[in-house]
C-alpha cells in the first residue's frame, strides 16, 4: 500500500463560543457533579490523551463540531501542547453515551408512601445534579461509569435532599441484559 501523506489545516474557530466558554468553566472547575462531565483516559507509553465529554447540550451539533468544541476549550485552558497530545475526542450526550455502554450506573428514586420525600422533590434535586432529560422530560436519568461516581451522587443528593436517602437505588444496566437494582455501599 502507498504511503500518503497529507498536509492538514490548522483548526478554525469553533462555531460555538458559549459552548467552549461553558467547557472552559468545567475544566477550571471543581464541582463533584453535573454536566459537562468529562473524563481523559492517558496511555502512559505515548503520553496521549483519548478525553469524552458528555454533555446534552451537544444534542443538535455534529461530531465534528463537538470535536472541534472539545479541542479548543483544552486549547484556551491547557495550551497548545497539550491539546495536541489528544489522540481522540468525542463528545456525547447522556443518552448517547449510556446507549454506547458508556454509563451503566443509573440512580433512581423509589419514593414510598411515608417518606418524608416527594418524586417531585427528588426529580428537582436530580435536575440540579445535572440529570438528563433529552429522552423523557418526565423521568431525568442520572448516568454514571461507576458504582462509587454514582455512591457519591446519593450522598450529595441526600446532602441536597434532607429525608431523601432512603429512597435513592442505583440501577446498573448492561447493554442486552436486564438491569439489577443495586445498593451502594456505605
Amino acid at each position: 500500500m502507498p504511503r500518503i501523506i497529507e498536509e492538514l489545516e490548522s483548526p478554525a474557530p469553533p462555531h460555538f463560543p458559549e459552548l467552549v466558554d461553558g467547557l472552559i468553566e468545567e475544566l477550571r472547575s471543581t464541582r463533584a457533579g453535573g454536566q459537562p462531565l468529562i473524563r481523559e483516559q492517558r496511555f502512559p507509553r505515548t503520553d496521549a490523551l483519548r478525553v469524552t465529554v458528555i454533555w446534552d447540550r451537544w444534542e443538535p451539533l455534529s461530531d465534528q463540531d463537538r470535536v472541534e468544541t472539545i479541542l479548543a476549550a483544552y486549547e484556551a485552558v491547557e495550551g497548545r501542547e497539550f491539546r495536541d497530545r489528544i489522540a481522540l475526542a468525542i463528545g456525547l450526550t447522556v443518552p448517547e453515551a449510556a446507549g454506547a455502554g458508556l454509563l451503566p450506573f443509573q440512580v433512581t428514586p423509589l419514593v414510598r408512601r411515608g417518606d418524608l420525600v416527594t418524586l417531585e422533590q427528588c426529580r428537582n434535586a436530580m435536575l440540579a445534579e445535572g440529570a438528563s432529560v433529552l429522552s423523557d422530560p418526565h423521568h431525568p436519568q442520572l448516568r454514571f461509569a461507576t458504582m462509587e461516581e454514582a455512591a457519591s451522587c446519593i450522598k450529595r443528593l441526600s446532602e441536597a435532599l434532607p429525608a431523601s436517602e432512603a429512597a435513592w437505588t442505583v440501577q446498573r444496566e448492561i447493554i442486552g441484559v436486564p438491569s439489577e437494582t443495586l445498593v451502594p455501599d456505605e
